[in-house]
């Protein structure tokens, strides 16, 4: 204890930070599910549907939106660990990490116009050729993942903050937070420099390691992301009617994962104290992938 700082209860034996606490005569007090959290979701929604015709038919959904709260769950790992200020819930209302600001899905299917159920070449050899192909695909396209930075390194048990609770103060505006964003490849070793190192300072703390105050950045930043998703996967069907009995058919499938084997860049490195700060250092996402097969069916 410290001389001028009095002792909550007369048998009190413990440190200035304990003595500090609104229970000192407890260890933790914790609880399964907070209930003080809150947040809000905003959108705009648009579908577009297409039933079969001529062959055609798909679905296409956009959504625009933003997703502000103060915890990403409901607990206990985001909600009890990341959280800088339990008594000011509101400096930590911000976007979350499912903020998706950009989200683009279409759905099609198309029937090749020709053969025995088409419009065209219903009979001959070329009807058996070009006849009975369906195409098929899933397309999405958003924005990439919300970025969170992060800090550390100073005394948790001062202050009662998780050591990831730490956040940093914000230095630049925006526009000065990356240092571009046309990056073609990473260098797996070194990294690609992205993120603007001097965008970030930790915040003021004394010479025992104590913060001495919380920092302002937001949870997670709410113009700076990680880079877009676009994803295509490819079906193509071809059946062929056997005849001899109702129903009977041969089908030979391919189907591909990433059509246009595309590979994003990879998030950087967020830790303002790593030396490694705002580095990429590879890329995400599965490369193209090609699965066949045939199905005798009768």
């Amino acid at each position: 204890m410290h001389p001028e700082i009095a002792k909550p209860y007369p048998s009190f034996s413990g440190s200035v930070a304990r003595a500090l606490r609104p229970f000192p005569q407890f260890e933790n007090v914790e609880t399964h599910r907070l209930n003080n959290g809150y947040s809000t979701y905003h959108s705009l929604q648009a579908t577009l549907t297409k039933r079969s015709s001529y062959g055609l038919s798909f679905i296409a959904a956009y959504t625009f939106s933003k997703t502000l709260a103060t915890s990403d769950s409901s607990g206990p790992g985001n909600y009890f660990y990341n959280q800088q200020d339990i008594y000011n819930r509101k400096a930590d209302y911000g976007v979350t990490q499912f903020h998706i600001p950009h989200d683009f899905k279409l759905t099609w299917i198309y029937d090749v116009p020709f053969g025995p159920q088409g419009r065209w070449l219903k009979s001959g050899v070329m009807s058996r050729v070009l006849g009975g192909w369906t195409m098929s695909g899933i397309q999405r396209y958003r924005s990439g993942p919300a970025l969170s930075i992060t800090t550390g390194g100073f005394d948790d048990q001062a202050l009662f903050i998780p050591a990831q609770g730490f956040r940093p103060d914000v230095a630049l505006a925006r526009d000065q937070q990356t240092l571009g964003s046309d990056i073609q490849d990473v260098d797996p070793l070194r990294g690609t420099p992205y993120l603007n190192p001097a965008a970030w300072t930790n915040p003021p703390k004394t010479s025992r390691n104590v913060s001495v105050r919380l920092g302002n950045a937001p949870r997670f930043m709410p113009n700076l992301r990680g880079f877009a998703i676009w994803s295509e996967d490819f079906s193509l069907i071809k059946r062929t009617d056997l005849g001899f009995r109702e129903g009977a058919n041969f089908e030979l499938r391919v189907d591909i994962v990433n059509l246009f084997n595309r590979v994003r860049l990879g998030n950087p490195n967020t830790d303002i104290n790593s030396a490694n700060f705002g580095r990429i250092f590879g890329k995400a996402g599965g490369p193209r992938q090609i699965q066949m097969g045939v199905r005798f069916t009768f």
